[in-house]
């Protein structure tokens, strides 16, 4: 009974991890896809701006993480829209201001754009990660959620370590020979 309790306790701990890896892992994808867009349309013109070679923004999913801990305030919209909008303009601030300090890069560059501070955040970026931290609590994580309690486990598993494993190289990879676009 014991090892059947510890099993089960195992089990629901990578289940966890898992599902917390595909929400940051989602958040990193459709930032990627986000700021593509956004670019493509204001610029004319697509390129990778992440630090990584793949299609994966890691500030959105550590975002997408932060606000996911929001969970428990979803039936009460408005405060989770306001923390949406605080975590991601402060997820946002600390990366942008590390990467400006500590790295010499500045990502990013809204200077010159309503309401900014120090060129790190801004009005509009803040509004629209906070718009998309609703859609992600009311139509996106419900869906998904479904859809991993449909799969297979051991799907689950396998598909977490291999896109895992990717992401990692990426890391390494990037690390070495990835020069991002800066501002």
């Amino acid at each position: 009974m014991i090892v059947s309790a510890a099993i089960d306790s195992n089990k629901r701990q990578i289940d966890n991890l898992c599902y917390l890896f595909l929400v940051f892992l989602a958040g990193c994808l459709v930032g990627w896809i986000y700021e593509e867009i956004f670019y493509w349309i204001t610029e004319g013109m697509l390129r990778n701006r992440g630090i990584l070679y793949g299609p994966w923004l890691p500030i959105y999913g550590i975002g997408a993480l932060g606000i996911y801990a929001l969970k428990p305030l979803k039936k009460n919209p408005v405060l989770l829209f306001v923390l949406c909008l605080v975590i991601t303009g402060v997820v946002e601030y600390i990366i942008g201001y590390a990467g400006i300090r500590f790295f010499g890069m500045r990502l990013w560059d809204y200077r010159g754009l309503f309401w900014n501070l120090n060129g790190i955040i801004c009005f509009r970026s803040v509004v629209s990660f906070a718009v998309m931290g609703l859609v992600f609590h009311y139509l996106l994580e419900p869906w998904a959620a479904r859809m991993y309690e449909k799969t297979d486990s051991k799907v689950i598993y396998t598909g977490c370590l291999a896109i895992f494993s990717l992401f990692l190289l990426d890391c390494i990879m990037s690390a070495l020979y990835r020069t991002p676009i800066t501002y």
